[in-house]
C-alpha cells in the first residue's frame, strides 16, 4: 500500500463548552459507518468536489474538525488504497494532495478525464442509489455546511464556489424529493433550508438522527411554551376586561346609590347590585353562579345594563338640574 504524507490545516482542539451545533453534527456523521464501498466512494466524492482546491494539480480540503480531517484520510485510504499521514501544523489542519498520480487515480474514480475544468460537473453516475446520495450529501456537508442550533431560527446551508455546481446538486435533492433554495453571495453559491422539517429530513438522511431529535425536540419545546404564552396573555386580557368591566359597572352603582339609595333600583335588580359590589373582581359566570335563582350570562350581562343605564339617566337628570 502507498504512504503519501498529507497537511491538513483546520482547528484540532475545541472547547467543549463552546463548541457550535455544527460541529456537533459533523461529529455525529463522522460516526456514521461506511458498510458498503460505493458509499465510501460517494462521500469522498462529495468531500473532493466541494474541495477548496480542486484539480489536475492539485486538491486541497479545509475543515475545522480533526474529525473530518480523519473521515477523509479514512476515505481516501478505503477507497484509493492510499495510507495518508495527518500532520499538525500550527494547530490547523489541511487535507493536500499534489501527486500527479494520485490525483489522476481521484478524476478516474469519479468519471473524469484528463481536460481541466474551470467547475467540474456533478458526475450523477456516482449517485445513483439513495445510499450513495445520502453519503455524497454527507461528504458536501462535511465539508461546506452549517447548521443553525435549535434555539436559534432554523437555518442549514451549504456552499459552494461555483453556481452550475450548486444547481446541479439542487437538482440532485429535488429528486430525492427535498425543496431546497439557493441564492448568490458575489460568487458563491448558496443551497439552504429554512423550514424545521426540511432540516430534520435532511440530517437524517445523511446519518445526524441525533441532530435531527435535537432539532425536534426544541421546536416541540418551543411551540409548548409559545401556547402556554398565547394562553397566560389571553387569561391576562380576559382578567384586565373584567376588571374593567366590573369597576365600571361598581362606580355606576355607587353613583346611583348616594344620588337615590338602594330604591332607585327594581327589585328584581337589588340583588344583582348587592353581588356585584360584593364580588368585584368575580367574572360574570362567578357572579351567575352566586344567585338564588338559576342565572345565565346573558341574563346577568342585560340586568348590569340596565343598572348602567339607570344611572346614566340620574347622572342626565342632575346635569340638567345644574
Amino acid at each position: 500500500m502507498a504512504v503519501m504524507q498529507v497537511v491538513f490545516i483546520g482547528i484540532i482542539s475545541v472547547d467543549k463548552q463552546n463548541i457550535s451545533f455544527s460541529m456537533k453534527t459533523k461529529d455525529e456523521l463522522c460516526r456514521v459507518p461506511i458498510n458498503r464501498n460505493c458509499c465510501a466512494v460517494a462521500e469522498l466524492y462529495g468531500m473532493v468536489l466541494y474541495a477548496n482546491i480542486f484539480n489536475l494539480k492539485q486538491i486541497r480540503i479545509r475543515t475545522e474538525l480533526a474529525s473530518v480531517a480523519k473521515r477523509a484520510s479514512m476515505l481516501i485510504e478505503k477507497v484509493l488504497g492510499v495510507q495518508l499521514e495527518v500532520q499538525n501544523i500550527g494547530h490547523r489542519l489541511v487535507l493536500q494532495i499534489d501527486d500527479s498520480r494520485l490525483i489522476e487515480k481521484i478524476m478516474t474514480t469519479f468519471g473524469y478525464d484528463a481536460k481541466p475544468y474551470i467547475s467540474y460537473p456533478l458526475n450523477r453516475n456516482m449517485v445513483e442509489q439513495d445510499c450513495c446520495a445520502a453519503a455524497f450529501l454527507r461528504g458536501i456537508f462535511l465539508i461546506s455546511g452549517s447548521v443553525a442550533p435549535p434555539d436559534k431560527k432554523s437555518h442549514l446551508e451549504i456552499k459552494c464556489s461555483h453556481m452550475t455546481l450548486c444547481r446541479q446538486v439542487i437538482s440532485l435533492m429535488l429528486d430525492l424529493g427535498m425543496s431546497p433554495k439557493m441564492l448568490s453571495r458575489q460568487t458563491t453559491g448558496i443551497i439552504y433550508f429554512k423550514d424545521t422539517a426540511s432540516i430534520e429530513d435532511f440530517l437524517t438522511r445523511m446519518g445526524a438522527s441525533l441532530s435531527a431529535m435535537e432539532i425536534m425536540e426544541a421546536k416541540v419545546e418551543k411551540n409548548l411554551r409559545n401556547n402556554i404564552n398565547r394562553q397566560v396573555n389571553c387569561e391576562t386580557s380576559n382578567l384586565v376586561k373584567t376588571t374593567d368591566a366590573s369597576a365600571k359597572q361598581i362606580a355606576a352603582i355607587e353613583k346611583a346609590l348616594l344620588i337615590g339609595g338602594i330604591e332607585i333600583f327594581p327589585e328584581n335588580l337589588r340583588e344583582t347590585v348587592d353581588l356585584r359590589v360584593a364580588n368585584p373582581a368575580s367574572s360574570l359566570a362567578e357572579l351567575a353562579e352566586m344567585f338564588q335563582s338559576p342565572m345565565t350570562k346573558s341574563g346577568l350581562s342585560h340586568r348590569l345594563r340596565k343598572i348602567m343605564q339607570i344611572t346614566q339617566r340620574l347622572e342626565q337628570s342632575q346635569a340638567g338640574k345644574e
